[in-house]
């Protein structure tokens, strides 16, 4: 919009300043604007709307000095001059036209551009599909910031300040208790976290939880096995496909510790592709062509030596919501 306005505006600044141009070679006398202004054998002097009386309502080049184009476009054929002033003021009508045309196409084009680049459905970046634990870094993996239907970038930067005053404190609480027990390193509870993330989307999408002892506790495996037989029982399956997590997105909001329990509680900001099909591959819910990014609450307990999922939310939970507004 910015460069039609522009070259627009650079048309018309040199319309006018050949018009003034026109008008003052017409009051000098000289030029094709005085041989069309003042050569006419009539009652003219000079080519202004003022210079000169205009008998039998005739209307010349006088009258074209102060109309925006160049006077003796509209100048009669009183002299030989004339031929060429109308010649060269139709030949500067078609340039300010093209001009003005170029900047309405530049501008249309323009338009089109921006419409396919929010065109995209949810507008997600492409990621490449290479299994559940693509880029296991996790770091960097496009340089593109998502955005939503409307255009606008998918952050969690609304959760993040809900929970600021959560974080800050964890995050020193943590720093403290990682002092004398090393499971509470930062760093390591982020790989820990990852590390859980991408199992249960690759068993969960695999219907196969064998390895549960593992990565959750003992009623969260035996709640998400149920289900599963359950989907199985139904044909069904939900397929989890290019799960992303990065180490930025995760950020603790709570922590505890005392002489029986420990645990902590993680905000994870992550995206994937999430569909359920049936037996017949047909789609039932979800969507296999586009991302879906969300943020859960997920809990941990120190259990077996190791740090095991126990539960997971959404952010209007109770739990949530009382470590949200600093009860807990």
């Amino acid at each position: 919009m910015n460069t039609r306005i522009k070259r627009i505006g650079v048309a018309i600044t040199f319309m006018l300043l050949s018009t003034q141009a026109s008008l003052a070679l017409a009051r000098g006398g000289g030029g094709v604007g005085g041989s069309l202004g003042g050569s006419s054998g009539r009652s003219y002097s000079g080519g202004s709307f003022s210079g000169g009386s205009l008998p039998r309502g005739s209307s010349s080049g006088g009258l074209g000095g102060f109309f925006p184009f160049p006077f003796f476009f509209f100048g009669g054929t009183s002299s030989g001059g004339s031929l060429f002033g109308g010649l060269f003021s139709f030949l500067f009508l078609m340039v300010i036209l093209y001009l003005i045309f170029k900047a309405l196409r530049s501008s249309r084009r323009w338009g089109q551009q921006g419409r396919s680049t929010k065109g995209r459905g949810l507008g997600a970046p492409f990621m490449p599909s290479s299994g559940p634990n693509i880029r296991d870094d996790g770091e960097n993996y496009s340089s593109l910031t998502p955005v939503d239907l409307t255009g606008r970038p998918i952050t969690n930067s609304e959760s993040l300040q809900r929970f600021g005053k959560s974080i800050n404190f964890t995050r020193e609480n943590m720093r403290y208790y990682a002092e004398t027990f090393s499971r509470w390193d930062r760093d390591f509870l982020i790989g820990r976290v990852r590390q859980v993330f991408f199992w249960l989307q690759d068993a969960w999408s695999r219907q196969d939880l064998s390895a549960a002892n593992d990565y959750l506790t003992t009623t969260l495996g035996n709640k998400y096995q149920s289900d599963l037989q359950g989907m199985k029982t139904r044909g069904e399956r939900n397929i989890i496909k290019e799960p992303v997590l990065n180490k930025g997105d995760i950020e603790f909001i709570h922590s505890h510790l005392d002489e029986q329990t420990q645990h902590f509680m993680v905000m994870v900001s992550a995206s994937l592709v999430d569909y359920t099909v049936d037996a017949s591959q047909r789609i039932l819910s979800g969507d296999d062509k586009h991302r879906l990014y969300y943020t859960e609450f997920w809990e941990f307990v120190w259990q077996n030596d190791q740090w095991l999922l126990a539960d997971i939310y959404q952010e209007d939970a109770l739990e949530v919501a009382k470590i949200a507004r600093g009860e807990e």
